[in-house]
């Protein structure tokens, strides 16, 4: 049996604990995973809807979430993270970094930023550089600081999202973005 789509779980962060309580995206600044999952195809299921004055001034929010691999004996072999698709405009983009645990693999933690406004510490450490990749290829691999290239069982990485919306921006209805995680499997 190989891996599926479905084995590879979305989280919100903030949470006080490993899988702890905390549902709001708006609230998704790293720590550690929560138990919320993230809808797939939801409104707002990250980010808020942008306003007229943050159209007008311009605007820069991160979220950070928690991808998991939930296959219950298998591995994810060379993952990488990257936009899959976009309905954006030249008005905004979307960005990403990859940030591996520490304190454990399965159960550990990412830097806490103090909220939607301060940027993460990227580039460093244990997280990547921002990247606008598009294909698997381009894509955030794993292999950042002491972890593999590999998503082990029940192992955990983080994903910090930025969100750029230029100043005087249009508006635009039901705009959506997708950011997606592609290995291989070994069966």
């Amino acid at each position: 049996m190989a891996i599926a789509t479905t084995d590879i779980d979305w989280y919100l962060t903030g949470a006080a604990s490993d899988g702890g309580v905390q549902t709001n995206p708006n609230l998704s600044f790293g720590g550690y995973r929560a138990a919320s999952e993230i809808t797939s195809a939801a409104a707002s299921n990250i980010y808020d809807d942008v306003s007229g004055a943050e159209a007008s001034a311009g605007d820069t929010e991160y979220r950070c979430i928690c991808v998991r691999n939930n296959h219950a004996t298998l591995t994810l072999y060379n993952p990488a993270v990257y936009v899959n698709a976009t309905t954006g405009t030249t008005d905004d983009t979307i960005s990403f970094a990859v940030e591996v645990p520490t304190g454990g693999d399965t159960n550990g933690t990412c830097q806490t930023i103090g909220g939607e406004s301060t940027s993460p510490t990227v580039n460093s450490g244990n997280c990547a550089n921002w990247s606008t990749a598009t294909t698997k290829l381009a894509g955030q691999t794993l292999n950042i600081g002491s972890h593999d290239a590999n998503l082990d069982k029940s192992e955990i990485i983080y994903v910090w999202l930025k969100r750029v919306i230029g100043a005087g921006a249009a508006a635009v209805a039901d705009e959506t973005w997708t950011v997606a995680i592609e290995g291989d499997s070994p069966q």
